[in-house]
């Protein structure tokens, strides 16, 4: 970079093709990495020329000949006993170059931490807006996710209450519908049971209510003697009505409960049929029993 050049160009000649050839490639680096090389490098060669040669200020015309020297391509004429001045005195003009550059490069060197320390912490602020907004767009995304999660939890809850509501109200109304129909069943089979009852007790008191004549008026029907019949009804002045004793009257009512079930109509007609000569019609000389 441009403000390294130039430091590298105030040195002497000798001087910098040491340092440059210390520095090696630095091609490719940052700004603040190259100016913190060449300084770590500058203090690296001050640390080895005090450490070979104790540093002594020259007086004057020695050091513009030192000076000239240094302008040199290199260093090889430093050499002699460390007791020597000479060595001492071109040690110190070459610590005092190296220590003119590194101070010069500080500010520079400064600049560029404060540089990169601002964009690290520009870096570092726009991370953490991103992972804030990140967050923000995650939180967002579950809570939509979760919203939608619950509204078709709810949907579902609604649809499954609705169907639970219409298969009870479908429920209540085949029972109701089932109750109407055994209701109805019921009382079509009450009336049938009374109608069946009613002609279970005309056929009872058909069977059991039987007029009985006087054995006198009979006798007297059958042998032509109608004064005595006449008599006899004469002297009759109520007509007794005898119920048939024993079971078997029992189980010919129940006979002709049962065909009167399958056709009452026809049994009476029938019933009426068979008994009304014996109701109708009377004996030679004989009146009809009041």
């Amino acid at each position: 970079m441009y403000e390294v050049t130039h430091q590298l160009n105030q040195l002497p000649n000798a001087v910098r093709s040491e340092m440059i050839a210390h520095a090696g490639h630095t091609a490719g680096m940052a700004p603040l990495q190259v100016v913190t090389h060449y300084r770590a490098i500058a203090q690296t060669m001050i640390a080895q020329k005090r450490t070979r040669f104790e540093p002594l200020p020259p007086h004057g015309e020695m050091a513009s000949l030192i000076s000239d020297m240094l302008q040199g391509n290199d260093l090889s004429f430093l050499s002699g006993p460390a007791h020597q001045p000479f060595p001492r005195w071109v040690t110190h003009e070459i610590v005092k170059s190296l220590q003119i550059f590194t101070n010069n490069l500080a500010p520079l060197q400064a600049k560029l931490e404060q540089e990169a320390h601002q964009r690290a912490v520009h870096a570092a602020q726009m991370a953490q807006r991103q992972a804030e907004e990140a967050a923000r767009q995650l939180a967002q995304r579950q809570a939509e996710e979760a919203a939608r999660l619950h509204a078709q939890r709810m949907a579902e809850e609604a649809a499954r209450q609705l169907a639970q509501r219409q298969a009870e109200e479908a429920a209540q109304l085949a029972a109701r519908q089932l109750a109407e129909q055994q209701a109805y069943a019921a009382a079509q089979a009450l009336a049938e049971q009374k109608a069946q009852e009613a002609a279970l007790q005309e056929a009872r008191l058909a069977l059991e209510l039987v007029p009985v004549i006087p054995e006198q008026a009979l006798e007297a029907a059958f042998t032509n003697e109608p004064s005595s019949s006449e008599t006899a009804l004469k002297n009759s002045s109520v007509v007794e009505i005898a119920f048939m004793p024993g079971p078997a009257a029992m189980a010919e009512i129940d006979r002709a409960t049962l065909a009167l079930k399958q056709s009452i109509d026809a049994a009476v007609i029938q019933y009426a049929s068979a008994i009304s000569p014996y109701l109708t019609s009377t004996a030679p000389g004989t009146h009809a029993i009041q």
